[in-house]
């Protein structure tokens, strides 16, 4: 064994607080990993609904303008829907669903604008006939961006790494505390004693702390001295009458 003072990435210390973080930074990141999982999901969700709820809404209020040919109501009843942040554009197809009847999208400044149909990006889709009655007149997309959920996940992922991170350092600063206290501090005094007994001080003053392990491993180095006095003292004893 090499003598000398042990390093601190040997230290029990360092061993145990490194198996902790590890062992921590799994757990929690798997479920920061699922919690995220599930919010993509829950969000996702939201979307597609909101998609499906206007679309379908859309091809019963755009039924009458679109009878009638009134190009000016439509354009007015999809600026209308897209107030709501989250639609990316919508379009509206003639009877045949060969031509663009009317078609909105925001634009740079987050503006409903004129949009020649082509919708691209990561957005939701959702389609829906305009009828009346039985004669199909139209159809209607509704896109919904995923901007908005792109950017509540990277956030959610953001605050997640900072609690993971927040946790790991409270947790590594207890533990040494704690270790310092409990462990290291009783082996650090117990190895004190038994490399002065190994010198031939066998006037050490070896107390058990605790109730413990290391209670009882200072209890068996209190013994060992006991009996390595009696031994000298025969020794001793020996050398002298002899």
């Amino acid at each position: 064994m090499n003598k000398g003072k042990i390093r601190w990435y040997s230290t029990i210390r360092m061993k145990v607080v490194l198996v902790v973080i590890i062992s921590c930074t799994l757990v929690l990141g798997g479920l920061s990993a699922y919690n995220t999982i599930n919010d993509q999901k829950q969000l996702t969700a939201e979307l597609q609904q909101l998609a499906g709820v206007t679309s379908q809404r859309l091809s019963k209020h755009l039924i009458l303008p679109m009878w009638d040919l009134d190009r000016e109501q439509v354009d007015s009843t999809l600026e209308a829907e897209m107030l709501e942040d989250n639609i990316q554009a919508i379009v509206v197809w003639d009877e045949g669903k060969t031509a663009i009847f009317s078609a909105r999208e925001r634009g740079p400044a987050g503006l409903p604008v004129q949009s020649n149909g082509s919708i691209t990006g990561d957005v939701i889709e959702s389609r829906n006939e305009v009828s009346n009655g039985a004669k199909s007149i139209g159809e209607v997309a509704v896109y919904v961006s995923k901007k908005q959920l792109n950017q509540q996940l990277t956030a959610a992922t953001i605050a997640n790494i900072i609690t993971l991170i927040a946790l790991i350092v409270v947790m590594a600063v207890v533990m040494v505390i704690v270790m310092n206290q409990i462990i290291i501090g009783p082996i650090t005094r117990l190895a004190k004693h038994a490399d002065d007994i190994s010198h031939g001080d066998l006037k050490q003053n070896i107390v058990p702390e605790s109730n413990d392990e290391i209670g009882q491993l200072a209890e068996a180095f209190h013994r060992m001295q006991t009996s390595l006095r009696v031994a000298f003292k025969r020794i001793y004893a020996k050398a002298k009458s002899a």
